[in-house]
Formats: C-alpha cells, sequence, structure tokens
C-alpha cells in the first residue's frame, strides 16, 4: 500500500541514527512495520518509502534514545570524562601547567584585542538611528593638487534642509580652529575649557543626547545659550540644578538652557558645552554672505528612512552647480571651474567616520581600519600558536598516554568513547585557561588603559550575548584543539601499543613539522614586523620637522592681556633659564587656515592654495627655524608689508628669484587688496604631522599691537621645574587669565597617539606569540626527546659525542627555521610596505630587519630546546636501549 500523509524528508543524521538502530531491533519489535512499508509499495515509491520508512522509525524509537535512564547515563559518562581529565591533569602537574599557560596567554590576549576592537568599533553606534545619520566631506580640487576637507561651507546645510524632500533633519557642527580653550568664568571663578563646540537649533534632531535639564527643541535657539554635559554642570554648580543659569566668555553673558548626560568617549565628535553657532562673528557673516568658499563647520545629515545614499550623494555635482557657483565664480573668478578648481562633495557613514576617515580639518585624530585589521590577524594569530601548542604538548605526551589508550581498549573501551574522553579532557583545560585569562584581563586593563588613554572595560563580557558567544569560542578552541590528538591516540592498536612498538606516523610527522613551521613563520613575521613598526614610531618621533621641538613651553592665550604682550615678552626672557620667547597664529601641530594668493608682479604664474600663519620678530629663532633665502622678520625693518614663504610655496607660485617679488591675496570678491614683499625663504618645516605632506605656507609679521594665541618659549633643560613657577608669577602679573601650559614635544605627539597605541599593541602581543611559540617549541622538543632516545642512545655507543648530538637533534629545527625565513620575508615586505606607504614620510624598509628576525629566532630556538637537547646528550646509553 501506497503511505499516505505529509512527507518531510529527514536530515542525513536523523537517517543515519535511525538505520543504526533499525539494524538492531528490526527483527524483535519492527517486523511487521518493515512489511507495510516496504514489501508492498511499487518500485516508483520504493525510494520516497524508504525515507518515510526511516522518518517513523525514528518516531519509535525516540522515546527510547531520549529516555530518563539515557539522560542519566549520558550523564553519569560525561562526569566521568571530566573526573578522568581531572586526574590526568593533577598527575601531569608540568603538563598541565605549560598546557594551561599557554592557554591563557592566548586566550587572554584575544580577549584583550577584542575588548580594544569591540571599542574601536563601537564608535557612533551609541545614536539612535546611526546608519541614517552621514557627515559630508569636500574633495577641494586646486589647479595644481587636491585636498580632502571633513568640513563644509556654512550654508550647504540651509540649501539641502530646503531643496532635498530626502533629507529628514540637517545640522552644522564647529570646532574652533586656532584655539581650543574657551575661558568660562564662573563668579570669581576662570575655567579654560578645550570641549567647547557650537552647533545649530537642530543638532539634538540629529544626534540623539538624552536631556536631564531643559528641551531639546529650544536648547540651542537663541545666540546665548548653551547646553552642559552632567560632569560640567556639576563642576560649575555642584548637586544644584544649573539650568537657566549663568556664566561670562570672555565679557558675553551666556545662560544654561540644558543638561544632557555625559557624552560617551566613543564618538568622533566629543564635547563639554554646546554653543549655538550663531555666537560666531565670522559664521553668521559667512552666512550672510552666502560663502561657498571656506569649509568653516561639519554639515551632518539625517537622511530619511529607504532612502538611497548612494543616489543622494549624486545628485551633489547639481547642487554645487546651482546654488554655489555664483559665490564660487565672484570670489575665484568666471571661468573658476575652466582653470581647474572644483568642489565635489561625499558621504561618510557617521559610524565610519572614526576608522575610516583621516581629512584634513577633522575633528580630532581619529583611528585606522589598517590597525584594526592588524589587531585582529595578530588575534588570530595568537589563536593559532595556542592551538598548535596544544596539539604538540598533546602529541609530545603521545607514548604516555598510548599505553593508557591500549589498557583502555583491552579493557573494552570504544573508539568513540575514547575520542570523548580526550576532547573532553581539551574542553576542560580550554575552560579553566579562559577563567584564569579573565582574571589576568581584569587585574591587566587598568595599566592597558593607562598605556593606551582609554577607559575600557569588560563590561561587555557580561551581556548574555557575550556570554553566550564566548563560551562558544572556547568550546570550539577545546574541540579544534583536540581533535587531532583524539584521532590519532583512539587509533591506536592495543596489541602493538602495549608490546612497545608504537611509532608514530610519518603522516603525523609532517604535520607536526607543519605545525612548528608555521610558528616560526609567523614568529619571523611578526618580530620584523614589529621591528619594522618600532622604526616607523621612531621615524615619526625623532624625523627633523624642521624646527626644534625640544624645552619648547606653550603658553595658550584665550584672553586680552592686561599689558602689552611686548612688555611680557620682555620680562619673559629675563627670567634666568629662558633663552628665547617668540609668539605665533599657527603654532606646529595646531590647524591653520588657508588662502589663494598669486604673483602681484607676474599674472601669468599660477594661483597658490597656502595656509596662513603670523609670527613675531623672535618666533622663528626660538623655534630654531632655518631661512633658505633672503632674510628673516626683524625689528629692524617695517615688515608690516613683508611675507616669508616656505620652498614648497616657492615652487607652487613657480618664482625663479623670488626675494623681493611681490604678492596678493587672490580675492575676486574684495577686488585688489594690498600686495606683500617677499622678503625670505623659510625652510620647508611640518606644521601638520608627518600624516600629511609638507604643503605651502604664507607667513606673515605679527607687528604693532600683535598679541598670539600661543607663546613659545625656550627653557633650559636644567632648569624646568623652578622655572615654571617664576614663568607663572611673570604671567599673573600680566593676565588675569589662569596660566595655562604645555610641551610642544608632547603636543605634537598626540598627532600619533593611534599610531603609537598600535604600535604598542603589535610590540606586547608579539612577545605573547614569541613566549608562546617557544611553549609549543619545547612541547616539541619534549616529544622528540621521547621519540629518538633510544637513537640516540645508540649513536652515543657508536662514539658520537655530546655536541653532536646536540648538533643532530637541533639540525631539524634550524632546517625549519630556514624555510620559514625563506618565505616569511617577501610576504612580511609586502605587508609592511603597503602598510607604510600610507603615511606620506616613512621609513625604507631595511634587510637588516629581517636578519635581526631570523638570528633571533634561531637563537630563541636553540635557548628553548637546549634543554632537552643536553639532556638527551648526557643521558646514559645503557638506559635509553636497555630493552634493544
Amino acid at each position: 500500500m501506497e503511505p499516505s500523509g505529509k512527507y518531510k524528508p529527514p536530515s542525513f543524521a536523523v537517517k543515519a541514527l535511525t538505520m543504526f538502530c533499525a539494524e538492531r531491533w528490526l527483527d524483535e519489535v519492527l517486523g511487521d512495520l518493515e512489511e507495510q512499508f516496504i514489501d508492498n509499495v511499487t518500485l516508483k515509491g520504493r525510494f520516497r518509502a524508504k525515507w518515510i520508512y526511516c522518518w517513523e522509525v525514528f518516531r519509535f524509537i525516540r522515546p527510547h534514545i531520549f529516555s530518563q535512564k539515557f539522560k542519566q547515563n549520558r550523564i553519569i559518562m560525561t562526569l566521568n570524562h571530566f573526573k578522568i581529565s581531572y586526574r590526568n591533569l593533577v598527575r601531569n602537574k608540568v603538563y598541565a601547567f605549560v598546557n594551561l599557560l599557554g592557554l591563557s596567554a592566548g586566550i587572554g590576549s584575544v580577549l584583550l584585542i577584542s575588548v580594544y576592537l569591540n571599542n574601536e568599533l563601537s564608535y557612533d553606534k551609541f545614536y539612535k538611528d546611526n546608519d541614517r545619520i552621514y557627515r559630508i566631506a569636500l574633495e577641494r580640487i586646486y589647479p595644481d593638487r587636491t585636498r580632502f576637507f571633513a568640513s563644509s561651507p556654512v550654508n550647504l546645510a540651509t540649501v539641502l534642509k530646503e531643496n532635498y524632500d530626502q533629507v529628514e533633519e540637517v545640522t552644522r557642527f564647529h570646532k574652533l580652529f586656532f584655539s581650543d580653550r574657551v575661558p568660562v568664568t564662573i563668579e570669581e571663578d576662570t575655567y579654560q575649557e578645550p570641549g567647547y563646540r557650537f552647533a545649530d537649533a537642530d543638532y539634538f534632531k540629529v544626534f540623539s543626547h538624552r536631556f536631564l535639564h531643559g528641551n531639546p527643541e529650544t536648547a540651542l535657539d537663541a545666540p546665548d545659550k548653551v547646553v552642559l554635559t552632567e560632569s560640567i554642570a556639576i563642576k560649575y554648580f555642584g548637586d544644584a540644578n544649573a539650568l537657566n543659569k549663568t556664566f561670562l566668555i570672555d565679557t558675553t553673558l551666556f545662560k544654561i538652557s540644558g543638561v544632557i548626560e555625559d557624552v560617551p568617549p566613543t564618538t568622533h565628535n566629543k564635547f563639554e558645552l554646546m554653543g549655538s553657532i550663531h555666537q560666531l562673528g565670522f559664521i553668521r557673516q559667512a552666512i550672510e554672505s552666502n560663502s561657498w568658499i571656506n569649509p568653516w563647520v561639519y554639515t551632518y545629515v539625517k537622511l530619511k528612512k529607504g532612502v538611497d545614499a548612494a543616489f543622494f550623494e549624486s545628485q551633489f555635482d547639481a547642487l554645487v552647480e546651482q546654488y554655489g557657483k555664483p559665490d564660487i565664480a565672484q570670489r575665484l573668478g568666471a571661468n573658476f571651474d575652466e582653470e581647474g578648481h572644483k568642489f565635489l562633495y561625499f558621504l561618510q557613514g557617521l559610524t565610519d567616520i572614526h576608522l575610516r576617515s583621516n581629512l584634513d580639518v577633522e575633528i580630532d585624530a581619529n583611528g585606522d581600519i589598517t590597525y584594526i585589521y592588524m589587531l585582529a590577524i595578530i588575534a588570530a594569530i595568537i589563536l593559532i600558536i595556542s592551538t598548535i601548542n596544544f596539539i604538540n604538548l598533546s602529541t609530545a605526551r603521545s607514548t604516555e598516554r598510548a599505553k593508557e589508550v591500549g589498557i583502555r581498549k583491552v579493557m573494552g573501551s570504544h573508539r568513540g568513547s575514547l575520542i570523548n574522553q580526550f576532547i573532553t579532557e581539551s574542553i576542560l583545560i580550554c575552560f579553566l585557561s579562559a577563567l584564569i585569562a579573565v582574571i589576568l584581563v581584569y587585574i591587566m586593563l587598568p595599566a592597558f588603559n593607562n598605556l593606551l588613554g582609554k577607559s575600557l572595560s569588560l563590561i561587555m563580557l557580561l551581556e548574555p550575548v557575550s556570554i553566550i558567544s564566548f563560551l562558544i569560542f572556547i568550546f570550539l578552541v577545546g574541540i579544534t584543539a583536540g581533535i587531532y590528538p583524539a584521532m590519532v591516540l583512539s587509533s591506536l592498536q592495543p596489541s602493538s601499543v602495549l608490546k612497545g612498538s608504537y611509532k608514530t606516523s610519518t603522516k603525523g610527522v609532517w604535520l607536526r613539522n607543519s605545525l612548528i613551521g608555521l610558528q616560526f613563520f609567523i614568529s619571523i613575521m611578526m618580530i620584523s614586523g614589529s621591528i619594522l613598526v618600532h622604526n616607523q614610531m621612531a621615524f615619526f618621533l625623532n624625523k627633523d620637522l624642521g624646527f626644534d621641538k625640544e624645552n619648547i613651553l606653550v603658553i595658550n592665550v584665550t584672553q586680552p592681556l592686561e599689558t602689552d604682550y611686548e612688555s611680557l615678552k620682555h620680562e619673559l626672557r629675563t627670567l634666568d633659564g629662558v633663552s628665547s620667547v617668540g609668539g605665533a597664529f599657527g603654532m606646529p601641530g595646531v590647524f591653520i587656515g588657508s588662502g589663494v594668493f598669486r604673483s602681484a608682479d607676474d599674472p601669468e604664474l599660477s594661483d597658490m592654495r597656502a595656509n596662513i600663519a603670523t609670527f613675531d620678530d623672535e618666533f622663528m629663532e626660538t623655534l630654531q627655524m632655518d631661512v633658505a633665502e633672503g632674510r628673516g622678520f626683524s625689528p629692524d625693518f617695517n615688515d608690516s608689508l613683508s611675507v616669508m614663504i616656505n620652498e614648497s610655496g616657492i615652487e607652487a607660485l613657480g618664482l625663479k628669484d623670488p626675494i623681493g617679488r611681490k604678492i596678493k591675496v587672490a580675492n575676486a570678491a574684495t577686488g585688489p587688496g594690498p600686495e606683500f614683499t617677499i622678503v625670505g625663504v623659510a625652510k620647508d618645516y611640518h606644521f601638520r604631522s608627518l600624516h600629511a605632506a609638507i604643503s605651502p605656507v604664507v607667513i606673515y609679521n605679527g607687528n604693532q599691537g600683535f598679541t598670539p594665541p600661543t607663546i613659545a618659549v625656550r627653557v633650559k633643560s636644567e632648569h624646568v621645574q623652578n622655572l615654571l613657577e617664576k614663568i607663572e608669577d611673570t604671567w599673573e602679573i600680566h593676565s588675569s587669565q589662569e596660566f595655562d601650559f604645555s610641551f610642544l614635544d608632547q603636543d605634537l605627539q598626540k598627532d600619533y597617539e593611534a599610531d603609537l597605541a598600535t604600535g604598542f599593541l603589535f610590540d606586547v602581543f608579539t612577545l605573547i606569540a614569541i613566549i608562546m611559540s617557544c611553549i609549543g617549541l619545547f612541547g616539541l622538543a619534549t616529544y622528540l626527546v621521547e621519540q629518538r632516545m633510544k637513537e640516540m642512545g645508540i649513536r652515543k655507543v657508536l662514539g658520537a659525542s655530546p655536541f653532536n648530538i646536540v648538533a643532530s637533534f637541533s639540525k631539524g629545527f634550524v632546517k625549519l627555521i630556514s624555510i620559514a625565513f625563506i618565505i616569511g620575508v617577501p610576504v612580511t615586505y609586502v605587508l609592511v610596505d603597503k602598510w607604510l606607504s600610507t603615511f606620506a614620510y616613512h621609513i625604507d624598509i631595511s634587510w637588516l630587519s629581517f636578519v635581526i628576525a631570523g638570528v633571533f629566532s634561531i637563537v630563541l630556538v636553540l635557548i628553548t630546546i637546549s634543554y632537552q637537547s643536553i639532556k638527551i646528550a648526557l643521558l646514559n646509553p645503557v638506559n635509553t636501549i636497555r630493552d634493544e
């Protein structure tokens, strides 16, 4: 009869299980069932009937398989496996210690890297609808070069909001470019706040900050309103409600319109105080004049649900043509596009900015996705080394465990039971290692945070998804690490093992050599890579920048001085321990604006986009900057209409004999401006980080009445501590502003924080990987001692010296290192060369780094195996070949 009912094909596992059970129980309980479903069907329905038959068999035997008694037996068997595993670990303490140490270091390293990567990858993800928020950046093409700006013109936001239906909300954000500190006065106390930012009234419609007090709809709808974070509100007013209280910035009164929760550190646009963008006069002027030239603000757009961001971005070319062209033509000339000027806007996803954006005028230094990939690879490498170590250490005990397996097989143990036993032991070691790793990471995390300047936490591990993922991860590591030893040992024949004729197969030898060779390959790559990364970081910190950054005290000026600047400078110079004093608008490392200049003598020459700085007469002397041609600024001359240009600027202008030539600002909107005489050519200096190439700079002279935003004081290194108090006393005579100072070398180092942090992590985890490789090597050496003991005894009887035996024992490892070196060097070269190409200035890859890595690896290997090799060389051959 044709079976009836809805057919549901069972899985392969179900079919295998049911057929296995049917084979044993068919004659007793399923005879009639077989006759009903097999014998009475046509050939056409036989295949379908067999599947249904298997399914019915499974339904029939399922209660027996999953009976209470079956469950109890499985639990008892599992507990027994754990008990035996525990006894094996206690009986072999050295093996257990080395295995736990290696796996703990590996899992701990992976866990630490995972916490760091989770932090880096979580930037800006706490904002609601972060997948619909984009920053609009600018690709600015000049006739002679291209620059990418994170900022955009002030009127772009208005055009988007009024003319594009795809836009749900748009806002502008601004950071003071030239001085990052604002003086905030509460009654008698003045604070220099570096976290003061500006935005328009729609900011909190795009970015979802939780308001503790105030209304987000009206928090920034007037120029005199300011929003504080909770920490700043407590700092200013204690536990009192700060809403509607007032404070002064310089001499202007502002009202607190809202208090929000502290901004999480995982955002690219951090702030402590948020004022209205309309507080800034130059922003208001740019809005009123419909400026499309100066990219002064950061424009963020929140698109409506379902909007295709790529299609929206494709409309930006038409946007510039329709709305920006009149103002651009007025300022650059009607033929600006034909002359090579272009304004190309593009979208950046909010959550991509921190790791994938390194444009000009970023709000803060961002991370780099390349480093994330590097650390993820290192985590995988360390995990691979941990697994290899476990396999090598397990096989190192194969002789001892082989006899155990033989006895257990004679006593009736099946192969499946033995495999379960070995895998259970592996999983137990992994879980113990994981527990130790979590404790170690918890202990080390504060020091880790201190070195990286982070606030990482293990709180992420307490989330249910993280706990489940971590347990699955440990379980999989345990199975992966234990499956090979389990399969090999469980396959041994008891007759061979108990007779003492157990030998390693050639496949096993090949696999172990491949694993240890892989470790050498990884070690050589990481050692040479670490050397090259360290050299690049040292290059960043020690490269000649075109000035001397050491022993330069930088004083930040954010309020008017109560006396003139020249008086302050004169008194500072008279202090014992002060070599020179100079002031500047455009201290190296601080963002400086730019303008377009052209030759006033030769209109045929190309225009030049250049950054703009202002130095007083002594600034170049204070920073020990060199003049390539002509002279520097001097009080002996009237330099009010004099400029200096760096070498890159002279090259960009195309001037052959620049001294005495005149330039002017190329601005068609304001008409012809004053002409400036070039009195000197400054040698190129790095006013930005080494990530960017040196670009043209035009330097004005800070003449009579100039008060620089930063004052540089060169001090003698042996007088720094005592001198600081004297400088502060002098400062307090001339200014009521708090003495706010830093050192130039430390300020410049902040540009490389992400690079240095990654370099530090690379060094730490390279060291861990090397140590773990040595542990695995020690395990393999132990294994080989067991395998070659009789061979070495025979060699010794035949006259081999201890040195010959040590050399014979070490030869195989040196061969593996040589092969790993030959393969590892070109791979490392390609990877490091690709990484170095991301920097405008970088080291040349030296072959010495690879030689050092190879020699270091060989020395490390010889030291690691020396104990075992000397041990086997000194053994009494009588004891090793007694049973031959």
